[in-house]
């Protein structure tokens, strides 16, 4: 047991160069034991209840979810040049293994951001036609040896429900148009490396996720939409002729 606390101690220091002060980086590091070390679901309060801290830290620990002494997206790419380098990874002709997914998870707070109705496509009858909780995108490196691979999150982001500022035009076909293929088609290329491999649902299989892909020379495994079409040159018989005008 020690032995895992001491590697995970490694792992975090690897990802002190993503956060700029000292003071950030240590209470990084507490907050990550505290989700390690607490069993019920994730709270700021739970998490320090789980390492020794008592309530009144609380009012210390939540300003560093604004801190601006790191980004979540530097720490993220730290965190996945570090996933890359490891010999275990699984590679595919040679090149890094990602997968992505769109997942979507219930939430009970009315007023939390970025929660919207949501409609489930799953066949599973388990699950509600309509749900209100939070749309993500993840991505993830395989990692892993023989038969046996794992999918270790990189990066897993709210994509929808959430408006970012933007400056207001006049002309409504100036704005950018993105749904959430697009979006997870430009958090691939922004985390997948040149040449890599990412597998995806047959739901993100189109044009938008393709062109990108191709743009940013990284490789799509995935399977073809049941609507998609394909169309075959059409190949003349000279031999047949026929009433009418020739095809």
């Amino acid at each position: 047991m020690m032995e895992i606390h001491q590697r995970r101690e490694q792992i975090l220091g690897v990802l002190r160069p993503a956060l700029s002060r000292a003071a950030t980086f240590r209470w990084f590091v507490l907050l990550v034991w505290g989700v390690l070390l607490n069993r019920p679901p994730p709270a700021v309060t739970r998490d320090l209840n789980a390492i020794g801290l008592g309530e009144g830290c609380k009012g210390q620990a939540r300003p560093w979810f604004e801190s601006g002494a790191f980004s979540v997206e530097g720490l993220c790419r730290r965190w996945g040049g570090w996933l890359s380098e490891q010999a275990h990874g699984h590679r595919i002709q040679g090149q890094r293994g990602d997968v992505g997914e769109g997942i979507k998870v219930a939430q009970e707070g009315r007023k939390m951001p970025g929660v919207k109705g949501l409609h489930q496509e799953s066949e599973d009858v388990s699950k509600a036609e309509w749900i209100r909780g939070h749309s993500l995108n993840a991505l993830s490196i395989l990692l892993g040896g023989g038969s046996a691979h794992f999918a270790i999150p990189m990066i897993l982001k709210v994509h929808d429900g959430l408006t970012a500022a933007t400056p207001e035009t006049t002309d409504a076909e100036t704005k950018p148009k993105t749904t959430l293929v697009t979006k997870m088609a430009d958090l691939g290329t922004a985390y997948a490396q040149a040449g890599s491999y990412i597998v995806l649902d047959a739901d993100l299989a189109c044009e938008p996720v393709m062109t990108r892909f191709r743009r940013h020379q990284v490789h799509w495994i995935s399977r073809v939409r049941s609507s998609t079409v394909a169309h075959a040159p059409f190949s003349a018989v000279p031999t047949v002729k026929g009433p009418g005008r020739p095809r």
